[in-house]
Protein backbone atom coordinates (compact mmCIF):
# COMPACT_ATOMS: atom_id res chain seq x y z
CA UNK A 1 0.00 0.00 0.00
CA UNK A 2 1.40 3.40 -1.11
CA UNK A 3 2.35 5.65 1.68
CA UNK A 4 -0.07 8.65 2.13
CA UNK A 5 1.59 12.08 1.65
CA UNK A 6 0.30 15.23 2.67
CA UNK A 7 -1.38 16.37 -0.94
CA UNK A 8 -3.87 13.25 -0.45
CA UNK A 9 -4.75 14.43 2.81
CA UNK A 10 -5.53 17.84 1.42
CA UNK A 11 -7.19 16.20 -1.73
CA UNK A 12 -9.50 13.81 0.64
CA UNK A 13 -10.21 16.78 2.74
CA UNK A 14 -10.94 19.36 0.53
CA UNK A 15 -8.39 22.17 1.23
CA UNK A 16 -5.42 23.10 0.03
CA UNK A 17 -2.00 21.76 0.78
CA UNK A 18 -0.93 24.95 3.41
CA UNK A 19 -4.62 24.32 4.88
CA UNK A 20 -3.88 20.64 5.79
CA UNK A 21 -0.38 21.16 7.05
CA UNK A 22 -1.72 24.38 9.30
CA UNK A 23 -4.55 21.83 11.07
CA UNK A 24 -2.36 18.77 11.29
CA UNK A 25 0.22 20.94 13.31
CA UNK A 26 -2.62 22.82 15.23
CA UNK A 27 -1.34 26.48 13.86
CA UNK A 28 -3.43 29.41 12.44
CA UNK A 29 -6.91 30.02 12.23
CA UNK A 30 -9.47 27.34 11.08
CA UNK A 31 -12.77 26.32 11.42
CA UNK A 32 -13.65 23.42 13.71
CA UNK A 33 -14.98 21.90 10.34
CA UNK A 34 -11.71 22.22 8.27
CA UNK A 35 -9.44 20.90 11.24
CA UNK A 36 -12.09 17.88 11.80
CA UNK A 37 -12.04 16.96 7.91
CA UNK A 38 -8.64 17.09 7.81
CA UNK A 39 -7.93 15.27 11.04
CA UNK A 40 -10.58 12.64 9.44
CA UNK A 41 -9.11 12.31 6.09
CA UNK A 42 -5.67 11.73 7.44
CA UNK A 43 -6.74 8.90 9.85
CA UNK A 44 -8.59 7.31 7.24
CA UNK A 45 -5.26 7.18 5.20
CA UNK A 46 -3.50 6.33 8.09
CA UNK A 47 -1.05 9.17 7.25
CA UNK A 48 2.11 10.02 9.14
CA UNK A 49 4.32 13.29 8.80
CA UNK A 50 8.11 12.66 8.07
CA UNK A 51 9.78 13.85 10.97
CA UNK A 52 12.58 14.93 8.71
CA UNK A 53 10.80 17.27 6.36
CA UNK A 54 9.47 18.48 9.88
CA UNK A 55 12.96 19.06 10.62
CA UNK A 56 13.79 20.48 7.18
CA UNK A 57 10.54 22.85 7.81
CA UNK A 58 10.89 23.89 11.34
CA UNK A 59 14.51 23.22 12.31
CA UNK A 60 13.68 21.47 14.88
CA UNK A 61 13.48 17.70 15.52
CA UNK A 62 11.47 17.86 18.74
CA UNK A 63 14.29 15.42 19.79
CA UNK A 64 16.23 15.32 22.99
CA UNK A 65 19.28 13.04 24.08
CA UNK A 66 19.96 11.73 27.17
CA UNK A 67 23.44 10.25 28.24
CA UNK A 68 23.65 8.11 31.47
CA UNK A 69 26.80 5.56 32.33
CA UNK A 70 24.57 3.26 32.75
CA UNK A 71 20.22 2.57 32.41
CA UNK A 72 20.69 -0.39 35.16
CA UNK A 73 21.64 1.54 38.16
CA UNK A 74 17.82 2.40 39.46
CA UNK A 75 18.83 6.39 39.85
CA UNK A 76 19.08 6.64 36.04
CA UNK A 77 16.26 4.76 35.03
CA UNK A 78 14.18 7.14 37.54
CA UNK A 79 15.61 10.14 36.33
CA UNK A 80 15.26 8.59 32.36
CA UNK A 81 11.20 8.07 33.32
CA UNK A 82 10.88 11.66 34.65
CA UNK A 83 12.61 13.78 31.81
CA UNK A 84 10.73 11.20 29.60
CA UNK A 85 6.99 12.13 30.92
CA UNK A 86 8.09 16.37 31.07
CA UNK A 87 9.54 15.91 27.29
CA UNK A 88 6.36 14.40 25.74
CA UNK A 89 4.06 16.45 27.64
CA UNK A 90 5.52 19.05 25.50
CA UNK A 91 5.50 16.84 22.39
CA UNK A 92 9.57 16.07 22.32
CA UNK A 93 10.87 12.37 21.76
CA UNK A 94 13.93 11.23 24.29
CA UNK A 95 16.88 9.60 22.63
CA UNK A 96 18.20 7.12 25.22
CA UNK A 97 22.20 6.28 24.81
CA UNK A 98 23.78 4.48 27.43
CA UNK A 99 27.80 5.65 27.51
CA UNK A 100 29.78 3.91 30.38
CA UNK A 101 32.61 6.36 31.55
CA UNK A 102 34.61 6.29 29.48
CA UNK A 103 35.34 10.04 28.12
CA UNK A 104 36.26 8.87 24.41
CA UNK A 105 32.94 6.90 24.39
CA UNK A 106 30.86 9.50 26.39
CA UNK A 107 32.07 12.20 23.52
CA UNK A 108 31.44 9.87 20.77
CA UNK A 109 27.52 9.43 22.25
CA UNK A 110 26.61 13.17 21.97
CA UNK A 111 28.51 13.23 18.62
CA UNK A 112 26.10 10.56 17.48
CA UNK A 113 22.94 12.93 19.32
CA UNK A 114 24.32 16.19 17.58
CA UNK A 115 24.17 14.15 14.00
CA UNK A 116 20.53 12.90 14.59
CA UNK A 117 20.13 17.17 14.83
CA UNK A 118 18.81 16.79 18.40
CA UNK A 119 17.26 19.58 19.92
CA UNK A 120 19.27 19.33 22.92
CA UNK A 121 21.37 17.30 25.38
CA UNK A 122 20.91 16.39 28.69
CA UNK A 123 24.54 14.67 29.86
CA UNK A 124 24.97 13.01 33.34
CA UNK A 125 29.01 13.99 33.45
CA UNK A 126 31.25 16.33 31.50
CA UNK A 127 33.71 14.39 29.11
CA UNK A 128 35.81 17.00 28.25
CA UNK A 129 36.46 20.56 29.06
CA UNK A 130 34.24 23.35 28.84
CA UNK A 131 36.19 25.16 26.23
CA UNK A 132 36.06 22.09 23.96
CA UNK A 133 32.60 20.89 25.06
CA UNK A 134 31.26 23.81 23.85
CA UNK A 135 33.05 23.48 20.72
CA UNK A 136 31.64 20.18 20.24
CA UNK A 137 28.33 21.32 21.07
CA UNK A 138 28.57 24.52 18.77
CA UNK A 139 25.08 26.02 19.91
CA UNK A 140 23.05 22.96 21.06
CA UNK A 141 21.64 23.69 24.29
CA UNK A 142 22.75 20.68 26.61
CA UNK A 143 22.16 20.50 31.04
CA UNK A 144 24.06 18.93 33.00
CA UNK A 145 21.94 16.18 35.20
CA UNK A 146 23.56 15.44 38.66
CA UNK A 147 26.94 16.96 37.16
CA UNK A 148 28.33 20.61 37.71
CA UNK A 149 29.83 21.90 34.55
CA UNK A 150 31.13 25.38 34.84
CA UNK A 151 31.22 27.35 31.93
CA UNK A 152 29.73 24.48 29.71
CA UNK A 153 26.17 24.02 29.01
CA UNK A 154 23.19 26.31 29.56
CA UNK A 155 22.75 24.84 33.28
CA UNK A 156 22.63 22.09 36.15
CA UNK A 157 20.42 20.04 38.11
CA UNK A 158 22.02 19.10 41.15
CA UNK A 159 20.81 17.42 44.25
CA UNK A 160 21.69 19.39 47.83
CA UNK A 161 24.86 16.62 48.78
CA UNK A 162 26.27 18.44 51.21
CA UNK A 163 23.60 19.17 52.99
CA UNK A 164 22.35 15.83 52.79
CA UNK A 165 25.62 14.60 54.15
CA UNK A 166 25.63 16.64 56.95
CA UNK A 167 22.00 15.43 57.55
CA UNK A 168 23.53 11.94 58.07
CA UNK A 169 26.62 13.42 60.40
CA UNK A 170 24.09 15.27 62.85
CA UNK A 171 21.85 12.13 63.04
CA UNK A 172 24.50 9.93 63.71
CA UNK A 173 26.49 12.00 65.93
CA UNK A 174 23.56 13.13 68.10
CA UNK A 175 23.20 8.93 68.87
CA UNK A 176 26.63 9.70 70.84
CA UNK A 177 28.80 8.18 67.91
CA UNK A 178 32.50 10.03 67.50
CA UNK A 179 34.34 7.61 65.90
CA UNK A 180 32.60 7.75 62.49
CA UNK A 181 33.74 6.07 59.06
CA UNK A 182 33.43 7.51 55.75
CA UNK A 183 33.16 5.78 52.65
CA UNK A 184 32.52 8.68 49.77
CA UNK A 185 32.54 8.18 45.73
CA UNK A 186 35.13 9.51 43.00
CA UNK A 187 35.72 13.42 44.38
CA UNK A 188 36.07 13.67 40.49
CA UNK A 189 32.15 14.11 40.12
CA UNK A 190 30.31 16.66 41.82
CA UNK A 191 28.24 14.09 44.08
CA UNK A 192 31.70 12.50 45.52
CA UNK A 193 33.26 15.64 46.13
CA UNK A 194 30.07 17.74 47.37
CA UNK A 195 29.25 14.57 49.75
CA UNK A 196 32.69 14.69 51.42
CA UNK A 197 32.62 17.87 51.87
CA UNK A 198 29.34 18.01 53.28
CA UNK A 199 30.85 15.18 56.03
CA UNK A 200 34.01 17.01 56.61
CA UNK A 201 31.87 20.38 57.13
CA UNK A 202 29.85 18.17 59.41
CA UNK A 203 32.11 16.67 61.57
CA UNK A 204 33.72 19.99 62.28
CA UNK A 205 30.45 21.58 63.46
CA UNK A 206 29.95 18.35 65.69
CA UNK A 207 33.45 18.88 67.05
CA UNK A 208 34.75 15.50 65.99
CA UNK A 209 37.84 14.14 64.31
CA UNK A 210 38.35 13.37 60.60
CA UNK A 211 40.18 10.32 61.05
CA UNK A 212 42.19 10.00 58.12
CA UNK A 213 42.57 6.01 58.28
CA UNK A 214 38.49 5.79 58.48
CA UNK A 215 37.82 7.94 55.39
CA UNK A 216 37.97 6.33 52.13
CA UNK A 217 37.28 7.31 48.18
CA UNK A 218 35.93 4.30 46.61
CA UNK A 219 33.72 3.58 43.02
CA UNK A 220 30.20 3.47 42.95
CA UNK A 221 30.01 -0.19 43.56
CA UNK A 222 28.61 -2.69 45.93
CA UNK A 223 32.13 -4.32 44.97
CA UNK A 224 34.31 -1.71 46.05
CA UNK A 225 31.79 -0.49 49.09
CA UNK A 226 32.82 -4.42 50.53
CA UNK A 227 36.39 -4.31 49.86
CA UNK A 228 37.03 -0.77 51.59
CA UNK A 229 34.84 -1.50 54.60
CA UNK A 230 36.20 -4.67 55.29
CA UNK A 231 39.30 -2.91 55.03
CA UNK A 232 38.03 -0.06 58.22
CA UNK A 233 36.48 -2.57 59.94
CA UNK A 234 39.52 -5.21 60.00
CA UNK A 235 41.36 -2.60 62.06
CA UNK A 236 41.76 -2.67 65.77
CA UNK A 237 40.68 0.47 66.03
CA UNK A 238 37.78 0.44 63.56
CA UNK A 239 34.97 3.19 63.57
CA UNK A 240 31.65 2.47 65.80
CA UNK A 241 29.70 4.02 63.25
CA UNK A 242 29.97 4.03 59.38
CA UNK A 243 28.22 6.63 56.78
CA UNK A 244 28.27 5.74 53.06
CA UNK A 245 28.00 8.32 49.94
CA UNK A 246 25.57 5.78 48.26
CA UNK A 247 23.44 2.75 48.42
CA UNK A 248 25.40 0.23 46.86
CA UNK A 249 28.50 1.31 49.27
CA UNK A 250 26.24 0.75 52.10
CA UNK A 251 25.48 -2.94 50.83
CA UNK A 252 28.49 -4.07 50.46
CA UNK A 253 29.55 -2.22 54.04
CA UNK A 254 26.45 -4.70 55.81
CA UNK A 255 28.20 -7.28 54.01
CA UNK A 256 31.68 -6.51 55.47
CA UNK A 257 30.17 -6.12 58.55
CA UNK A 258 28.41 -9.37 58.25
CA UNK A 259 31.91 -11.29 57.32
CA UNK A 260 33.89 -9.53 60.30
CA UNK A 261 30.85 -11.29 62.73
CA UNK A 262 29.86 -7.19 63.61
CA UNK A 263 25.99 -6.27 64.59
CA UNK A 264 24.27 -3.68 62.89
CA UNK A 265 23.62 -1.29 64.98
CA UNK A 266 24.91 -2.98 68.01
CA UNK A 267 28.68 -2.98 66.87
CA UNK A 268 28.26 -0.80 64.04
CA UNK A 269 25.60 1.99 63.09
CA UNK A 270 25.16 2.57 59.60
CA UNK A 271 23.68 5.19 57.69
CA UNK A 272 23.87 6.12 53.70
CA UNK A 273 22.70 8.74 50.93
CA UNK A 274 20.34 7.17 48.27
CA UNK A 275 16.81 5.73 49.76
CA UNK A 276 17.09 2.89 47.34
CA UNK A 277 14.04 1.01 46.78
CA UNK A 278 16.01 -1.73 49.03
CA UNK A 279 16.73 0.00 52.10
CA UNK A 280 13.55 -0.76 54.09
CA UNK A 281 13.65 -4.30 52.77
CA UNK A 282 17.46 -4.49 54.25
CA UNK A 283 17.90 -6.08 58.22
CA UNK A 284 18.61 -3.51 59.81
CA UNK A 285 16.35 -1.44 57.75
CA UNK A 286 18.83 1.44 56.36
CA UNK A 287 18.78 4.86 57.57
CA UNK A 288 19.20 7.13 54.14
CA UNK A 289 19.21 10.10 52.83
CA UNK A 290 16.03 10.55 50.41
CA UNK A 291 14.86 12.57 47.44
CA UNK A 292 12.35 12.50 44.47
CA UNK A 293 14.80 11.17 41.84
CA UNK A 294 12.15 11.47 39.04
CA UNK A 295 11.94 15.36 39.50
CA UNK A 296 15.63 15.35 38.98
CA UNK A 297 15.00 14.78 35.11
CA UNK A 298 12.01 16.50 34.82
CA UNK A 299 13.81 19.68 36.26
CA UNK A 300 16.42 19.04 33.46
CA UNK A 301 13.95 18.82 30.98
CA UNK A 302 12.08 21.76 31.77
CA UNK A 303 15.52 23.84 31.94
CA UNK A 304 16.44 22.04 28.94
CA UNK A 305 13.21 23.17 26.91
CA UNK A 306 13.20 26.69 28.06
CA UNK A 307 16.63 27.17 26.10
CA UNK A 308 15.44 25.63 22.89
CA UNK A 309 12.27 27.71 23.02
CA UNK A 310 14.45 30.72 23.53
CA UNK A 311 12.74 31.19 26.88
CA UNK A 312 14.40 32.77 30.03
CA UNK A 313 15.26 30.51 32.97
CA UNK A 314 14.73 31.11 36.36
CA UNK A 315 18.08 30.10 37.02
CA UNK A 316 20.90 28.41 35.28
CA UNK A 317 21.23 25.41 38.65
CA UNK A 318 18.34 23.60 40.31
CA UNK A 319 19.17 22.08 43.71
CA UNK A 320 16.99 18.76 44.10
CA UNK A 321 16.40 18.76 48.07
CA UNK A 322 17.03 15.96 50.11
CA UNK A 323 15.32 14.51 53.91
CA UNK A 324 16.60 12.22 56.03
CA UNK A 325 14.76 8.82 56.59
CA UNK A 326 15.64 7.06 60.05
CA UNK A 327 15.32 3.59 59.96
CA UNK A 328 17.01 0.71 62.52
CA UNK A 329 20.38 0.72 60.93
CA UNK A 330 21.48 3.49 63.15
CA UNK A 331 20.26 2.82 66.47
CA UNK A 332 16.60 4.15 66.04
CA UNK A 333 13.74 2.21 67.39
CA UNK A 334 11.69 3.80 64.99
CA UNK A 335 10.99 2.42 61.29
CA UNK A 336 8.58 4.29 59.12
CA UNK A 337 8.31 1.35 56.53
CA UNK A 338 7.63 -1.55 59.51
CA UNK A 339 3.76 -1.45 58.63
CA UNK A 340 4.87 -2.89 54.86
CA UNK A 341 7.42 -5.11 55.68
CA UNK A 342 5.17 -6.95 57.71
CA UNK A 343 2.94 -6.89 54.82
CA UNK A 344 6.24 -7.77 52.49
CA UNK A 345 6.32 -10.82 55.02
Amino acid sequence: MKKAKLNDVARRAGVSRSTASRALNGIGELSDETRDAVTRAAQDLHYRPSPLARTLRTRRSRTVGLVVPTVAHSFYAAVTNGAQRTLEEHGYRLILIDSGEDPKTLTAAMQTLLDHEVDGILMSTAPVGAEQFNVLLDGTPCVFIDELAPGAGVGNVVLENARGMGLLVDHIAGHGHDRIGYLGGPTDRTSGSERLRGFLEAMSRNKLDVLPELVAECEWTIASGFAHAEALLADGRRPSALITASGELALGALVAARRTDLSIPRDLALASFDDLYFAPLLEPSLTAIAYDTPSVGQAGARLLLAAILGEPAPQSELRIDVELVRRRSCGCERDPDAAMIEVLA
